[in-house]
């Protein structure tokens, strides 16, 4: 296997979910601390934002087709509004590997059936880059990769911001399983998000893919790997702004992964756990709502004839 065929497969371990291989605490002391990655952006660069009318048939909610601007890309949504007048609070959805805006659409319209503004965003996915010969190259694409989820989800940020509808004091975020490991990233980043749900985050500990690596890229995979390690950010979120949600029965995150994120959260952080699978379930939304309806607060009564959690 070549350096770089040996770099892409660490890497699809960097984009999955969790690993139970254990970590090498007396190697990872020897290392100096990596700099953390700056999700800094361009907040005067247009965001360019694109509402084709709604989709849905008369309902009680109106699900709306959108898009923004995000680093040179187009960022499909699909925007969820409560009816009547005046701004509400406002919530992101980010889905898991390999899904899109349509994934977390259902749990968004229970959200939107409280009088919440939801938005569920396609992420960026993984760039291939035919032209990256080495495994440093493919490994910088990792940390490229996990900037432009970042700066995406506050490129949402701003679009909810632009809306009427929406009170731009009261943003929260919902993510589930990758979406909950950016989710991490942005809590770290992102201070106009108030309160944020982690479904199924999980994360192996960096010494896990070093281990996995050649040799000689070790180094240079610790250093990447550090710089996008969710455990380590999520460490630094504003105390009490974290509910974590995880399943005893998760068939794709190892239990000690989960726990990774656990120990890891700050002081303050609320954690449920569910004799649920992977995908947890309608009670877990459900909990994570009465949460959001204190932290953002959520208040008004509930739309009629629609659907809630």
């Amino acid at each position: 296997m070549t350096r770089a065929a040996c770099a892409l497969a660490i890497a699809a371990l960097a984009t999955g979910c969790g690993s139970s291989h254990p970590a090498s605490p007396r190697h990872a002391a020897a290392v100096p601390s990596t700099p953390r990655l700056d999700f800094a952006y361009d907040t005067t660069a247009p965001l360019r934002y694109v509402d084709r009318g709604r989709v849905n048939t008369p309902a009680p909610l109106a699900i709306h087709d959108v898009s923004f601007s995000s680093g040179g890309r187009r960022i499909e949504g699909f925007l969820v509004l409560p009816p009547g007048r005046g701004r509400h609070p406002a919530v992101v959805f980010v889905h898991g590997t390999g899904g899109d805006r349509r994934e977390l659409l259902p749990e968004a319209g229970w959200l939107a059936a409280r009088n919440v503004v939801t938005l569920t965003i396609t992420a960026p996915p993984p760039t291939s880059n035919p032209a990256a010969k080495t495994a440093q190259e493919v490994l910088e694409q990792v940390q490229r990769d996990a900037i432009a989820e970042v700066v995406a989800i506050r490129r949402a940020v701003d679009a909810l911001r632009s809306l009427p509808e929406v009170d731009p004091q009261r943003i929260g975020y919902v993510g589930w399983s990758a979406g909950a490991r950016v989710g991490a990233l942005v809590a770290a980043s992102e201070p106009r998000i108030r309160a944020f749900v982690l479904l199924s985050a999980g994360a192996a500990p960096v010494a896990a893919y070093v281990a996995r690596a050649p040799r000689r890229l070790r180094p240079y995979v610790r250093r990447v790997f550090e710089s996008v390690d969710p455990i380590r950010y999520v460490a630094r979120a504003r105390p009490e702004s974290l509910l974590l949600e995880d399943g005893r029965q998760d068939e794709v995150v190892p239990r000690a992964a989960l726990r990774n994120v656990v120990r890891a959260a700050p002081k303050g952080t609320t954690v449920h756990w569910y004799d649920a699978p992977h995908a947890l379930d309608r009670r877990a939304y459900h909990d994570a709502y009465e949460w959001l309806a204190h932290r953002l607060p959520i208040k008004g009564p509930r739309v009629r004839g629609a659907q809630t959690a």
